[in-house]
């Protein structure tokens, strides 16, 4: 299967550099992300959110980024989804 999605400047350069960090191209390291995700899928209801939030975490740290570059990160997605979501606002 092929699965295109998109991603925003910042986030194409912490995937290359995450990728380049594990010493992977970045369509190899989403795979390996997405096939550990797929082999560790419990039903929802079972899961601690501990658990739903570990992938992420050991993402942060495998990164490098400090909890202040992921909390940039997040706060920079947040703004960008609130202008888009205030764009199409405008143009109903």
């Amino acid at each position: 299967m092929t699965i295109s999605i998109t991603l925003t400047p910042d986030q194409e350069r912490m995937l290359e550099a995450m990728a380049r960090r594990s010493g992977k191209d970045p369509s190899t390291y989403v795979n390996d992300l997405i096939t550990a995700h797929l082999n560790d899928v419990e039903p929802r209801a079972e899961k601690t959110f501990d658990q739903v939030l570990a992938p992420v975490w050991e993402d942060r740290r495998q990164s490098g980024m400090t909890e202040e570059e992921v909390d940039a990160m997040f706060q920079r997605e947040l703004e960008e989804f609130r202008q888009e979501r205030l764009q199409r606002r405008g143009m109903e």
